[in-house]
């Protein structure tokens, strides 16, 4: 039987709360799940990280700065920050490889630039984002939206270049109805990991908010559940 169990990390003057989903206090953590910007917390992806537990794959989840139980100021932190924040957690967690990384929407990016800092052997993508390179170090607020706002060209994003170095396996979770996701950002995600060992999709009739939207559909939820947990076990 799974419990969640909180903990909190200390970061730069703050605490990364956040959660673990296993059945035993003291399991060897296999997934760490990242959640995105908005309203999102590490609750986010719970339901995801209670299945994964049930079937012997204990994960974790927390809240970056600005964000759920951490709290704090969305501008005392960056996307840089947020990859310093992950690596912390996964540190302090005794998080080692084989390790799956989980991204969601913003998470994506950060999924992919943590490729290097912590060798994921598998990806699970939903609804990723992804910033150009100056983006990467502004703070959260007016510099950083209208930077992003102004980005036009996303293939020269340091998501892609760490993507094409990746050797494990990727699962992309995209949304056919997704307003918030550029097309050209998704197509880079399906091109890029030309070194991956193996590289699936999945496509919902669905919007951006696909943990929300997949459990209203407990129909549509379980088979992605179980391509979740195939692609993690391979």
């Amino acid at each position: 039987m799974t419990a969640v169990r909180a903990f909190s990390v200390p970061f730069r003057g703050y605490r990364l709360a956040g959660a673990i989903t296993s059945a035993a206090d003291g399991d060897t953590l296999r997934v760490l799940a990242l959640h995105g910007g908005g309203q999102s917390n590490h609750r986010t992806a719970q339901y995801l990280l209670t299945h994964l537990a049930e079937h012997g794959l204990p994960g974790a989840a927390f809240d970056h700065i600005g964000h759920g139980d951490t709290g704090g100021e969305l501008s005392d932190s960056s996307l840089d920050d947020r990859v310093e924040q992950a690596v912390a957690v996964a540190q302090a967690r005794r998080m080692r490889p084989p390790l799956a990384l989980i991204g969601s929407s913003m998470g994506g990016h950060i999924a992919c630039r943590l490729i290097t800092r912590l060798q994921p052997e598998a990806l699970v993508l939903f609804c990723p984002a992804a910033y150009e390179a100056a983006a990467e170090p502004l703070p959260f607020g007016p510099a950083f939206q209208q930077t992003i706002r102004s980005t036009s060209d996303f293939a020269a994003s340091p998501a892609f270049e760490a993507l094409e170095h990746f050797r494990g396996r990727l699962l992309l979770v995209l949304g056919e109805q997704d307003a918030v996701i550029p097309p050209a950002v998704i197509e880079q995600y399906r091109q890029r990991a030309r070194q991956a060992a193996r590289v699936e999709l999945i496509s919902l009739p669905a919007g951006h908010l696909l943990h929300r939207w997949l459990q209203e559909q407990p129909d549509r939820m379980r088979p992605v559940l179980d391509r979740v947990r195939a692609i993690l076990q391979a």
